[in-house]
């Protein structure tokens, strides 16, 4: 399994771009970037994106990759996967023929470049080669972690977006989970802020790690804001045995 780190920044300033992680060239975990990191010939090869939640900075680059793909005459169907509630979200507020087109209708509704598959939360399903799971984790709106599994038994966490939550550790234990991407948004002395929001401080992250028996020994980490990453750069070092980093732009993790 190879990951792509086509933007792992907690915002969007020059240099830094929204979450999204390309698996083996076809599938996307979140999708905050996607034309602004790849060529038009790439953006053709991806085939479904696993959304952990509705949030703009998660879902920005879907729009416009629509849109590149039905103008240059491309129609294979690209799966946008999820929960009920995502779902609901995608199209009520953004795919609703006001914000953007409804691209479940184009080019035509029989052969649209845009379908929606919703999963049923902590149930393993089949996804085109892989096994997904998809927990609830603690957020101010519906969201998931994601545990995501190839045929050859290589294995993927992702929290998306989250704050202290305990499901989800339960899974990641229970599937012996030994790469996890995990958020770390804001420096130890914004913890009101970050638990206001939904999300943590390497302190909090210290503790959730705790909450797992056998705790992943590749941690990576995303969703730094910008403005604090030195500082909670910093704050992240001697955490899960320095086995702990931030994910670095368009870096690729094989694993």
């Amino acid at each position: 399994m190879k990951i792509r780190i086509l933007g792992s920044s907690g915002s969007e300033v020059a240099g830094h771009r929204a979450p999204a992680f390309l698996v083996d060239g076809e599938s996307l975990l979140d999708a905050g970037t996607i034309g602004l990191s790849l060529k038009i010939r790439e953006e053709r090869k991806i085939r479904r994106i696993i959304l952990t939640h509705a949030h703009f900075d998660h879902i920005k680059g879907i729009p416009f990759m629509l849109d590149n793909l039905v103008t240059r005459g491309r129609v294979h169907t690209v799966t946008v996967i999820s929960g009920r509630d995502v779902i609901r979200d995608l199209k009520t507020n953004i795919f609703n023929d006001k914000i953007w087109p409804d691209f479940t209708k184009i080019p035509t509704p029989d052969r649209p470049i845009l379908r929606y598959r919703t999963v049923s939360a902590s149930r393993e399903e089949k996804v085109d080669g892989y096994r997904l799971i998809m927990i609830r984790v603690n957020h101010t709106v519906p969201a998931y972690g994601i545990i995501l599994t190839n045929s050859k038994g290589k294995r993927i966490a992702y929290t998306g977006d989250t704050g202290p939550t305990d499901r989800f550790w339960k899974k990641v234990d229970e599937y012996r989970v030994k790469h996890l991407i995990v958020e770390s948004s804001f420096p130890n002395r914004l913890e009101e802020l970050a638990l206001k929001t939904g999300h943590l401080t390497p302190a909090l992250l210290q503790k959730e790690i705790a909450k797992m028996k056998n705790p992943p020994p590749k941690i990576y980490l995303m969703h730094a804001k910008p403005q604090y990453f030195p500082e909670i750069e910093q704050e992240i070092q001697g955490i899960a045995g320095n086995n702990t980093r931030y994910l670095r732009q368009e870096e690729v993790l094989t694993i």
